[in-house]
């Protein structure tokens, strides 16, 4: 699989905020309170694409683990690592579900939420006083640092499917109890980030959760493909 160019194909995010606010002047001409306004306004669209980024964060990671337990459904071995494979789907795929419906409920559209990794550069915020401008300059590079990621995880999946028999087994069980040990740092930041945000502290909690069974069955899971 060849690399995209994420310079021209960055994360679509956009993010609607209910904040009116006027026209910019030049900065020579603004008055104190509206340089505050803007100051303001800049910190709500920074806080606005941090968020943004973080919630692609998830999603990249999530379309992840459906990709690798997709391929384990129909390369695995042993019935038990494929049966762990479609439950590590299906996990996954209802958390991806969650995020998506909770971004859709804040008016974020993320294009990572989707099983594509087709991406594009267009970033834009609305709202005044410097929403727009705190919320482009927070994005910059942000398409392409997740686009970079997503090149690395397809790499690693080519690698794990030339793998057959027991040593695709035990491959993909090393690969996901890393990758959930990493998931749930990516949980623990956000829960501490927005410890505020009841509904999606939830959301995150209850995934965390999810991603903890799953290390912990595919390293048990992993010591048995050992044994044999």
């Amino acid at each position: 699989m060849s690399k995209t160019n994420w310079k021209a194909r960055a994360v679509t995010a956009a993010v609607v905020t209910g904040l009116m606010g006027f026209s910019a002047h030049a900065q020579e001409d603004m008055s104190e309170q509206q340089k505050q306004e803007m100051k303001q306004g800049k910190a709500v669209g920074e806080a606005a694409a941090k968020r943004v980024q973080y919630v692609g964060k998830l999603a990249v990671f999530n379309n992840r683990q459906i990709k690798l337990a997709r391929l384990a459904e129909q390369q695995a071995a042993d019935p038990q690592v494929k049966e762990f494979a479609t439950k590590l789907r299906e996990d996954h795929e209802n958390s991806q579900s969650q995020l998506r419906n909770w971004a859709e409920q804040k008016k974020m559209q993320i294009s990572a939420l989707s099983d594509s990794d087709v991406t594009s550069e267009d970033q834009m915020g609305t709202g005044g006083s410097g929403v727009q401008e705190g919320y482009q300059e927070k994005m910059k590079g942000s398409g392409e640092k997740l686009g970079k990621a997503i090149d690395e995880s397809n790499e690693e999946i080519n690698k794990l499917q030339a793998k057959q028999g027991p040593e695709f087994d035990k491959a993909f069980l090393s690969r996901i109890a890393e990758d959930q040990k990493k998931g749930k740092d990516v949980l623990k930041e956000g829960r501490k980030e927005y410890k505020n945000d009841a509904g999606f502290l939830a959301l995150l909690s209850d995934t965390e959760r999810v991603v903890s069974g799953n290390e912990t069955q595919a390293k048990e899971l992993e010591k048995q493909m050992k044994k044999k």
